[in-house]
């Protein structure tokens, strides 16, 4: 992931920019620490919390106001982007909204630890990263 975001002209990139960016690549690396130790479901939770900040670097790019909104969808859709997502895209970040949301809570988190194992968590690091890889492209000046 470092590499990729070097490689998008980050030099470039608006002084927002940069900060949101920094901060996908904190949240991306600490997902990556949670499979590491195990934590699947911190795991999806960080996942959710590096879209939310690449789409909001892709508002703040835009020149947009950025709300105080974590549900993924309606970030995607301020953005202009939600219509270029195929479904799978769409499946994912509505359900790193919906992890995201429910693991802040006690009533929520045993259950959704026993759903988020090894597998699935892989599997939400390898779609998110890739996830980010597209969204990044969106970075770069239209010709």
């Amino acid at each position: 992931m470092k590499e990729r975001m070097r490689k998008a002209s980050k030099a470039n990139w608006p002084s927002t920019v940069k900060i949101w960016m920094d901060r996908v690549e904190y949240d991306f690396e600490t997902a990556q620490a949670m499979y590491k130790a195990g934590r699947y479901l911190y795991v999806v939770f960080m996942c959710q919390q590096a879209v939310e900040k690449t789409i909001k670097a892709i508002l703040a790019f835009q020149g947009k106001e950025i709300k105080p909104i974590h549900y993924l969808p309606k970030l995607a859709e301020l953005a202009g982007i939600l219509p270029e997502f195929s479904e799978e895209t769409l499946s994912l970040i509505g359900n790193l909204s919906g992890y995201y949301l429910n693991a802040r809570y006690k009533e929520t988190i045993e259950a959704l630890s026993k759903a988020i194992g090894k597998k699935e968590a892989k599997e939400y690091l390898t779609k998110t990263e890739s996830l980010i890889t597209w969204l990044i492209q969106k970075l770069k000046p239209l010709p």
